[in-house]
């Protein structure tokens, strides 16, 4: 099986632009520093796996190289051969699903793109993501947190617990 920290580098090259046989191929050339003569059957066979799907997990196109006879084939030929020459650090772009076609919103397919469409910082919405989980921590003070938490007795006796947004979240 190939290293596990190439089928990283590989999987997140695959998912860093357009899902194209072009796009993809010309993604594992570069991570690779060389055009393989298998990129380009690979990257076909990644396109018919996941055709008429959404846009696969980082897992599922992880789990696709593990499991790729063809690759499987390339790398017990030339593992001593291969290299990561470039890191690619493209972000990923989101690729919106047939249904949003009619929704009266813009094609949103990063975070830039959504941060600017909120008219926030990409930072703020790294704040909003509780990335850190600084307001499920112990330590955590109620400022911190994006909700208003109450609990209220019900009529039978047990208890509900009501989460109301704050207002920056809210007007978000």
């Amino acid at each position: 099986m190939p290293n596990r920290l190439l089928l990283r580098v590989l999987a997140t090259a695959v998912l860093a632009g357009e899902p194209t046989v072009e796009g993809v191929s010309e993604r594992l050339a570069k991570t690779l520093g060389r055009n393989w003569r298998w990129i380009r059957p690979l990257a076909r066979r990644y396109l018919k796996a996941y055709a008429g799907q959404t846009r696969p997990r980082y897992r599922d196109v992880f789990h696709f190289l593990v499991h790729d006879k063809g690759f499987a084939r390339s790398w017990a030929k030339h593992s001593q051969e291969f290299a990561v020459v470039d890191w690619l650090t493209e972000p990923q772009r989101m690729q919106p699903v047939a249904a949003a076609v009619g929704w009266a919103v813009p094609p949103i397919e990063s975070l830039g793109a959504l941060a600017a469409w909120l008219r926030f910082d990409p930072s703020e919405l790294d704040w909003f993501a509780d990335l850190h989980n600084l307001a499920g921590s112990a330590q955590s003070s109620t400022r911190l947190s994006h909700y208003n938490y109450r609990i209220v007795a019900k009529k039978s006796g047990n208890l509900r617990l009501i989460e109301s947004s704050k207002p920056r979240l809210k007007t978000m």
